[in-house]
């Protein structure tokens, strides 16, 4: 009887412990944003969390679980609303990493979607309410979920076309300035460009339309974030 129990206790160590660490063998990743995050610009959407995703896999030896929330033509605004979705606070509170890529269209209402001559005064005023909400969002989900590194890209250039492109540019640079200046007041979020992925590159090569990556366009934001995920479980 005596050996019965101790095999007994035995194997409910062995499942807790197993059932423990295949559990934690499980990447949980969650991403909110809007149509560059959903994977606009290509058939299949995948687009870089797609990809994020295999590259994980591939080098963790993980399987890596994705929830991705992000809803096209989304801005700061509408992401706010969405967070009050419990199903998607629950797979932020979940997640081991959080991807965020925001702001697009936020610049593209204040620049009143036309880029050949901006009003400065818009653009600033534009800014301030999107660094304004981008902190509430980041808080809410801090407060959400206290452990997982918040990862959040930068806003990248695709008005090349314009002959303004250079103000527009250093414009956007501004608005990167203000994401980063947020990320420096919250614990664990990470910034990462992406304005430098597409510089000085042919438009056509990259991209599906005005706006959007194509997959070789997605493929190097996927790189980018992969980059800095490796560097964090580095302890970089």
């Amino acid at each position: 009887m005596k050996k019965i129990l101790i095999l007994f206790l035995i194997m409910i160590i062995y499942t807790s412990t197993y059932c423990s660490t295949a559990s934690a063998k499980e990447i949980h990743l969650t991403a909110i944003g809007d149509s560059i995050t959903y994977g606009t610009g290509e058939p299949s959407k995948k687009g870089y969390i797609g990809r994020l995703r295999d590259a994980l896999e591939i080098k963790t030896k993980f399987p890596v679980s994705v929830n991705n929330f992000a809803i096209p033509r989304y801005r700061t605004e509408n992401l706010l609303n969405q967070l009050q979705d419990r199903q998607i606070m629950n797979s932020l509170k979940k997640a081991d990493y959080i991807i965020l890529f925001i702001g697009t269209n936020d610049f593209r209402k204040s620049a009143g979607y036309q880029f050949n001559q901006l009003n400065l005064k818009n653009m600033n005023n534009g800014k301030v309410k999107f660094t304004a909400n981008l902190r509430k969002i980041l808080c809410i989900i801090r407060n959400e979920n206290h452990k997982a590194p918040i990862l959040v890209l930068g806003l990248y250039q695709p008005y090349v076309e314009y002959q303004n492109h250079q103000e527009i540019l250093t414009i956007i640079e501004e608005w990167n300035y203000g994401i980063v200046n947020i990320l420096g007041k919250i614990e664990k979020t990470y910034f990462v460009p992406t304005i430098d992925l597409f510089i000085n590159k042919p438009k056509k090569k990259y991209f599906s339309d005005s706006l959007h990556p194509n997959s070789t366009g997605y493929q190097l934001i996927a790189n980018r974030v992969f980059q800095y995920l490796v560097t964090l479980e580095n302890g970089s």
